[in-house]
């Protein structure tokens, strides 16, 4: 569940200004942008917040390269992102800090 639903928030990340690219962490930072957004502009936060095929890749990316505390402060600005987008998510329930990176791709697999 976790891991359909964290692309939600990844997308936030998509949010390719300069400006909101420095609040994320540089490990995040470069991260952004390697997902192929699809139909999305890299400037329609909503399209992004919603498209797991961009999400998913970039939290890929993220659990990898970022030590917890930096994915766990990725994660509350891209929640935060959305919920300026417009982009509910309430239903996130797993915020990295309750859990190892482990479960993420045990959750893929368990769901593919």
């Amino acid at each position: 569940m976790f891991y359909r639903t964290f692309p939600v928030v990844l997308t936030a990340f998509l949010f390719y200004t300069s400006a909101v690219r420095a609040d994320f962490p540089p490990c995040a930072q470069s991260c952004i942008g390697q997902a192929d957004p699809g139909s999305c502009s890299m400037n329609d936060n909503s399209c992004l917040c919603n498209n797991a095929a961009y999400t998913n890749p970039t939290n890929d990316c993220f659990s990898t390269s970022c030590s917890q505390s930096d994915w766990q402060a990725a994660y509350d600005y891209a929640v935060q992102l959305c919920h300026d987008a417009g982009v509910t998510t309430g239903n996130i329930n797993n915020p990295p800090s309750k859990r190892s990176f482990t479960p993420v791709y045990l959750g893929r697999r368990a769901l593919a």
